[in-house]
């Protein structure tokens, strides 16, 4: 027979004996090898140790110091972040215990599968230890130690075979074992690019509890805040800021990045999420004992721009929200807004119904004038609030019920104290005009823009939208009170100071019109000018006022029965 037929032959006798025996279900040891490998070698999301074992050898060290053999170091280097024992302690927060164990492992550094081993269960612990955000020195110190060790074992791991997924994935990601180690991520992130996170997740085995996560979220904070481009970096932030509301223990970070660089907008309006969360966050700026926290976040900058959205926050509450009569005021408001950048202090009296009321606009004014409140007591004020700004040396209060005249006193000299728990809204509180202290009583009348705007330009030297700016005080003898005291009275103005023209023999003083103005302003007396037709300038007041009458009679003024004051044209 042909040798070829024979063989041919052979094979198929072979083949068919073959067929005839079922195979060996090999699935389930495939499986198990399957297991073994990826816990030994390749995915570092198992960690192919037994838990109960890790507790025990952990609580053993802590107690011993000893660590027997590699068994017992690769247990300890997988337990490193956990707490263990009674009481609860962890092993990265001992720092003798952990400086030993980073020495032991170094010694398995020419046994490449038992290195890579302890390698890995080190990793896991810096990536769950929070060492960047720990209170606890020692634990900080460690993390630290630990991320220099694996940065510098990380290029030879790479090396070692068999070569594994993760420490290649470690490699191409070793960022995270420096700082700023999510920057890289960032940009992708803030584009909605999440594929750097599924990478981390399936490749590191990076957890959702991890501080790497977290992280993960301020880079994009951070990305945003680095954007040039104003018009690229608004939009980003009110998705931002709900996201860091996810995460408290990042807000403090990410807010204050946030505002920083809002703050360097060319146009940065008031952005109410931003304000609501800073608020929550830091309380009140206004608070003496807050400012130091505020500026240590964001800056004497960034803190001036949050203060002045509160004072007109606070100004609009009032207006639109605190009136007596339930009706949005805005005449008011929008005068007192032009005044928001002038402002020192923002009080707020609130009757019972406003300071018990729990709705929620309520509950968040309340919240937002911490430390800035008062009750409003006496008379019919249940319903009735009352607020209060400071502008220069002088205490201006408006009422809600809008009948009510806007009183005027010196802040260094009060008939209450701003702060104290209640205050009376009536004339033996602020309303009292007997108290030398006050200063005017400003009335809502026709025109009372324009007197309420001369009084604070020439008392105050407040001007809309501008900062306020230093004041001369006039004084003479006869704007010293009665007593003595020092205190000055209201015969401040109508005298030009410095003169613009010599004073007469007659010891008359030059008139200065505009202190006139807001003179009669604060009186509430009328001016009616006649010089440009030849006429007198007349001044519609009652002879009777010992004050008024000394304020005009020293420029010149004589009094006319039943008209009034009157200055010749000097033409």
């Amino acid at each position: 027979m042909n040798p070829i037929i024979s063989f041919r032959q052979r094979l198929l006798q072979t083949n068919s004996a073959a067929f005839q025996t079922p195979l060996p279900d090999l699935s389930e040891e495939m499986a198990q090898t399957t297991r073994k490998l990826r816990a030994e070698l390749g995915d570092i999301m198992r960690n192919g140790v037994n838990e109960h074992g890790i507790a025990a050898t952990v609580i053993a060290y802590q107690k011993t110091g000893e660590l027997l053999g590699y068994r017992e170091i690769k247990y300890i280097c997988f337990g490193i972040s956990s707490e263990y024992g009674m009481p609860r302690s962890r092993v990265i927060e001992q720092e003798s215990l952990f400086s030993k164990l980073l020495a032991h492992v170094e010694t398995l550094a020419e046994e490449p599968r038992k290195f890579r081993r302890c390698y890995q269960g080190l990793l896991k612990g810096y990536f769950r230890y929070p060492g960047s955000q720990t209170a606890n020195p020692a634990g900080r110190k460690n993390w630290l130690a630990l991320r220099d060790f694996l940065a510098r074992h990380c290029p030879s791991l790479k090396q070692h075979k068999p070569l594994v997924e993760w420490t290649q994935a470690l490699y191409e990601h070793r960022n995270l074992l420096a700082d700023n180690p999510c920057q890289p991520y960032g940009k992708a992130l803030l584009a909605g690019d999440a594929s750097a996170v599924d990478e981390l997740k399936s490749r590191l085995g990076v957890d959702d509890d991890t501080w790497v996560m977290k992280e993960l979220i301020l880079a994009q904070v951070y990305a945003a805040a680095a954007l040039k481009h104003d018009e690229e970096f608004v939009p980003h932030v009110n998705r931002l800021v709900q996201l860091l509301e996810s995460h408290p223990l990042l807000i403090a970070k990410g807010l204050a990045a946030l505002i920083q660089r809002y703050a360097q907008c060319q146009e940065h309006s008031e952005h109410p999420l931003l304000r609501e969360f800073a608020l929550r966050e830091w309380k009140s700026p206004w608070l003496e004992a807050n400012k130091a926290l505020w500026h240590a976040h964001i800056g004497e900058q960034a803190t001036e721009m949050m203060s002045l959205w509160l004072k007109k926050r606070s100004i609009q509450d009032f207006f639109e929200l605190l009136q007596a009569d339930g009706q949005a005021d805005r005449q008011r408001m929008e005068f007192w807004l032009k005044y928001a950048e002038a402002m020192d202090e923002i009080w707020l009296a609130l009757g019972q119904h406003s300071l018990y009321n729990n709705q929620r606009d309520y509950i968040r004014i309340r919240r937002q004038m911490e430390g800035r409140c008062m009750a409003l007591e006496g008379g019919n004020y249940n319903q009735d609030n009352a607020f209060l700004v400071k502008i220069g040396g002088y205490v201006f209060i408006e009422f809600g019920k809008q009948n009510n005249a806007c009183h005027v006193f010196h802040a260094h000299n009060l008939p209450f104290k701003l702060g104290q728990r209640s205050v009376l809204g009536t004339q033996q509180g602020l309303k009292n005009t007997d108290h030398p202290g006050h200063r005017a009583k400003l009335m809502h009348r026709e025109r009372w823009q324009w007197e309420f705007g001369q009084f604070l330009r020439v008392y105050a030297g407040a001007i809309p939208g501008e900062v306020k700016t230093p004041v001369a005080k006039v004084a003479s003898s006869a704007a010293t009170s009665p007593n003595g005291s020092g205190h000055a009275s209201k015969t401040e103005i109508p005298v030009a100071r410095p003169q613009a023209t010599p004073v007469s023999s007659a010891g008359q003083e030059a008139l200065d019109m505009t202190k006139l103005q807001a003179f009669c302003a604060t009186h509430g007396m009328q001016i009616e000018d006649h010089r440009p037709k030849g006429g007198a300038l007349w001044v519609r007041a009652p002879r009777h006022d010992e004050i008024i009458s000394i304020a005009l009679s020293r420029v010149g003024f004589n009094y006319k029965e039943g008209k009034g004051w009157w200055l010749a044209s000097s033409d």
